[in-house]
């Protein structure tokens, strides 16, 4: 549901609102789209926004959309195309300018990614994902057990995790699953070109599997780690507090955001989700932030 303007302001200037920055999608060229919601403690009222921003310069932001429905991932599979995962089982997709909104799940989704090559990719509840072709398509689920990320280098290095451990890779339209004889919740991670997984989790678990079959504990404080990321020849992981940089097999503090509950990277510059920020980094440029307020506008400053 789209929402009106005059509503904006009830919700914004409620001093319990939170502002809430939840994905970055870098779009091809200089542009990337940014997904923020704003919400009251109980997720009864949310407002989300997709902004588009060139070079991260707050005078080029443009807002592609504003509703009221809970937009909890996003995606650009394509130059300047999305996907957005509406709480829990519609997407939204996002070309020629045009937003389209359709229900494709009957259970809980929980993370919409596409790239590198690859068909758009939804992964979710009980095993389940479905890839788009035109149309969403069901992939048959080899376990029943809760997706949290997905990502690929490549058609055929796509990879998604979640609890339990579990592991799996893509392979003809059916998930084969990798035993790493865990059981820990897997939050995020990141594929290699040389098809090395990354996998962030709870409790600062942090691994690196090589081969699928050699598996290296990465030390790191014991805090949830969701995210992690290849940028310019290294890693880069976040957690509840900050962002950490790769050194062999430890994690070193490399920038606080107070936050980093994503990362991704169009090979220019890494991007960060903060708290009620989005984050850029580039090795000539250092940080830059773009930061939602409302003042009878939303703007990104």
């Amino acid at each position: 549901m789209l929402t009106p303007d005059h509503l904006d302001a009830d919700l914004a200037r409620d001093p319990e609102t939170a502002f809430e920055c939840v994905q970055i999608a870098p779009m091809g060229g200089d542009l990337c789209a940014i997904l923020f919601m704003l919400s009251d403690p109980a997720y009864e009222r949310t407002l989300s926004l997709v902004f588009t921003a060139r070079d991260f310069a707050p005078e080029s932001v443009e807002r592609i959309l504003k509703t009221q429905e809970w937009l909890m991932s996003l995606t650009c599979p394509a130059r300047e195309e999305l996907f957005a995962l509406e709480a829990t089982t519609r997407v939204w997709h996002y070309r020629n300018r045009i937003w389209n909104r359709e229900k494709v799940a009957e259970e809980s989704m929980r993370r919409v990614w596409g790239g590198d090559g690859t068909q758009p990719l939804l992964v979710g509840r009980n095993g389940l994902a479905y890839r788009y072709e035109g149309a969403w398509l069901p992939i048959p689920p080899a376990s029943t057990t809760q997706f949290f990320d997905a990502h690929g280098a490549g058609p055929r290095l796509v990879y998604t995790c979640g609890d339990r451990g579990h592991l799996q890779r893509l392979e003809n339209n059916l998930w084969r699953v990798i035993d790493l004889g865990r059981h820990d919740q897997l939050r995020g991670l990141d594929v290699a070109p040389d098809g090395t997984v990354r996998l962030a989790g709870s409790n600062g678990v942090c691994l690196e599997i090589r081969g699928e079959v050699e598996l290296i504990e990465i030390a790191a404080p014991t805090t949830t780690f969701f995210t992690v990321r290849g940028y310019a020849g290294d890693w880069y992981w976040g957690d509840e507090t900050q962002v950490y940089i790769q050194r062999g097999a430890v994690l070193e503090p490399f920038f606080d955001t107070g936050f980093a509950f994503d990362l991704r990277t169009d090979g220019r510059y890494l991007y960060c989700v903060g708290t009620d920020r989005a984050w850029r980094f580039g090795h000539d440029t250092g940080w830059s932030s773009l930061r939602l307020i409302y003042d009878g506008a939303f703007r990104l400053i």
